[in-house]
């Protein structure tokens, strides 16, 4: 019953934890007190053997989620835009993690890394649009006649787990970078004065033609737009890839930030 959704306990205020379940508890539910009399033999070998967690097999949930998402949906697009939930081309780490736990998986990392690996034919840590059509579908009738699809490889693989984590991070950071400039730029953009201000802010800060990304930082500021000190730094890297942060072009910035609002897309 309580594997079917998400409860909460209302004798505790929050959502069930695995410790509020065994003989002799009381828990309540919809606002109805029940006591756990017994349980079931698995359950009680479960608790007798200290807890250890459940083993999937794990090629059989490979076999049941592929069986399970092709029977959901018949466009295998669908069914990647639901896995790809910020809509970056491609599936990390966490976003497949999330997805297997709304089949109703509840695996372990290393378990979710080996099935994701499985998915990642290039082993870059994160799954493409392609390669998931490919760990997805059967391939058509080729000179290799009903040729079967590699069965998973078990056996947990920890430098993958570290490409998964790094590729994950760097999605994150990517999308903190698309933010910060879309929010800075829309600020000079939608402004119209907003560029002859921040002109006229970095010829009272300095009589050089350069100024640092923490003036740039206070010039903003001292124009109303308060901005994440990060933020400033990870915009001016981005539309100034060449230029050291410490010593950046100021008129070369404010176009650069300008056409950077026209070519970055509110959403990826």
């Amino acid at each position: 019953f309580l594997e079917k959704g998400i409860h909460v306990n209302q004798m505790t205020g929050q959502l069930f934890q695995q410790g509020d379940l065994f003989p002799g508890a009381i828990i309540k539910v919809y606002n109805k007190e029940l006591e756990l009399i017994d349980c079931d033999e698995y359950t009680r070998n479960h608790m007798a053997n200290g807890g250890v967690k459940r083993q999937y097999d794990l090629q059989g949930v490979l076999e049941k989620l592929r069986e399970g998402m092709r029977q959901q949906s018949p466009l295998v697009r669908d069914i990647f835009r639901k896995f790809d939930t910020d809509k970056d081309g491609v599936i990390t780490y966490r976003e497949f993690s999330d997805a297997l736990q709304k089949w109703g998986y509840q695996l372990t990392d290393e378990e979710t890394l080996t099935i994701m690996k499985h998915f990642d034919t290039r082993q870059d840590g994160q799954i493409s649009y392609n390669e998931f059509c490919d760990a997805l579908l059967d391939e058509d009738y080729t000179q290799h006649m009903l040729k079967t699809k590699l069965a998973l490889n078990q056996q947990f693989d920890a430098d993958y787990a570290e490409r998964a984590a790094q590729r994950a991070e760097e999605r994150q950071e990517t999308e903190k970078v698309r933010i910060a400039v879309r929010s800075i730029g829309e600020a000079l953009y939608k402004q119209s004065r907003m560029f002859f201000k921040l002109f006229k802010e970095f010829a009272h800060i300095t009589h050089h033609e350069t100024v640092t990304w923490q003036q740039i930082h206070q010039a903003l500021k001292e124009t109303g737009h308060l901005f994440d000190p990060a933020d400033v730094y990870r915009t001016v890297v981005h539309v100034l890839p060449h230029a050291d942060p410490d010593n950046v072009p100021y008129v070369d910035f404010l176009k650069a930030i300008t056409t950077s609002f026209h070519d970055l897309s509110a959403t990826r």
